[in-house]
């Protein structure tokens, strides 16, 4: 029998289903409708991702006795998603990457609310850092709940090279200038650089304004109210490029601009690495460990392969960490898919997921034993004990590219004339969406 769905109104309305009945919507707590004991769950992971993730399909229908199917989609996801939605066919639940989705689908009211599922924020708001509920909301309403992140205040490393070499990781700017310093005038290249790619460019930044400018700063910035033009973007790239230069970076700035990010990663943990600091997410220590860059480091993580947190800059930014990162959102209404959202939000779910060695839990309560390598213990440890949390900028824009701004700042380009453009696009493109 096919199940009768409740969805979300789209395009004003434009999609209604007769067979739809339940319950009154709007508040915390209110009824809705009966599910039927399965729900469709989408995503556009593959492989070991979604072994991962199925193992959290499978304790939650243990638990609850509701079947959840996973379906990938591997391409084009917003694109696929918006059509399955326009066709009156969404899945139950969408795992979506890009925020600028999520405020899309939840303004042509496409997304179910946390609160029109019945869900009642503040019953499990105190299992996330500081932070981690915001980027899954929109205009006040709670829409899309994180679900796996990883950190982005993490600078990669061999200890057993720096042991070599007489040097420890730094815990201030200052500290990572003279770090930098001394492994140049050793005879060795400091930096990898993927800058090819300029999503790395963008880490880089957004670490640093956070670093240096603090979270409400941050926010605004990286929201409607952006002003590009602000003296302090100037003064995060200088400092960023005091560090990037020919000299510090393998192959020089022009090099960097030609390498891609798994590239970079290799010349820093390959078989033959050629520098000796890698800057990237938490995800960087699967990348050097796998097949594309070295999978002979697997099991020496924590001596051949490590981590230490982005520094405070001028005394700031203690205890602030970026992070990209999922967040679920609802499509259709029903009991299942209440009790689906609840559930990822619990300890037990987050560390089913983390057991597989593929996520970070955003969930405080999930005991960092569980994961399998000390990288991503200790990653887990640095974000649910942070001081706050903010979501990586460039993906919060309205589809803009920070990445060439930043490119073409790293080739020394007049960033005035630049930066100007970019806050007029960028301005526009908020007014748009």
């Amino acid at each position: 029998m096919r199940k009768i769905r409740m969805l979300a109104p789209l395009m004003a309305g434009a999609l209604a289903l007769a067979a739809c009945t339940g319950g009154p919507s709007g508040s915390a707590g209110a009824e809705v409708p009966a599910g039927d004991g399965t729900i469709v769950v989408t995503s556009l992971w593959g492989g070991t991702e979604q072994e991962a993730f199925e193992a959290v399909l499978d304790a939650f229908k243990e638990k609850t006795g509701i079947t959840a199917t996973y379906e990938a989609n591997r391409t084009d996801y917003a694109t696929v998603l918006r059509s399955r939605i326009t066709g009156g066919n969404p899945p139950d639940v969408a795992i979506i990457p890009g925020i600028g989705t999520l405020r899309s689908l939840a303004r042509d009211g496409s997304l179910i609310s946390i609160a029109d599922l019945g869900l009642d924020q503040s019953s499990f708001e105190g299992n996330y850092a500081p932070g981690i509920l915001d980027v899954g909301t929109v205009d006040s309403k709670l829409y899309g709940i994180m679900v796996k992140l990883n950190s982005k205040a993490t600078i990669f490393y061999s200890p057993d090279r720096f042991g070599d070499m007489g040097v420890q990781p730094a815990t201030t700017w200052d500290e990572l200038t003279t770090l930098t310093n001394t492994i140049r005038d050793g005879g060795h290249i400091p930096w990898a650089l993927g800058a090819q790619d300029g999503w790395t460019l963008t880490d880089w930044f957004e670490i640093m304004y956070l670093k240096m400018h603090g979270t409400d700063a941050y926010d605004k910035l990286f929201s409607a109210d952006g002003d590009w033009t602000d003296p302090t973007v100037q003064q995060t790239i200088d400092k960023m490029l005091g560090l990037l230069t020919d000299e510090n970076i393998d192959g020089g700035v022009d090099g960097s601009l030609a390498t891609a990010f798994v590239a970079a990663v290799a010349k820093v943990f390959g078989t033959s690495p050629t520098s000796e600091m890698y800057y990237g997410g938490g995800f960087v220590g699967g990348i050097a460990t796998g097949t594309d860059v070295n999978p002979d480091l697997k099991g020496k993580e924590g001596t051949a392969i490590d981590w230490f947190a982005f520094p405070t800059i001028d005394g700031n930014g203690e205890g602030l960490v970026t992070y990209g990162g999922d967040v679920m959102a609802a499509l259709v209404k029903d009991s299942d898919v209440a009790k689906f959202m609840e559930y990822l939000t619990t300890a037990e779910a987050g560390q089913v997921w983390a057991a597989g060695g593929t996520i970070i839990s955003p969930i405080k309560g999930v005991d960092t034993s569980v994961y399998p390598t000390i990288l991503i213990q200790n990653e887990a440890k640095q974000v649910t004990s942070a001081t706050a949390v903010r979501f990586d900028g460039s993906d919060l824009l309205p589809g803009t590219d920070l990445g060439a701004v930043l490119q073409s700042a790293l080739r020394g380009e007049d960033m005035g004339p630049i930066l100007s453009q970019f806050q007029t696009d960028t301005a526009a493109a908020w007014a748009n969406e």
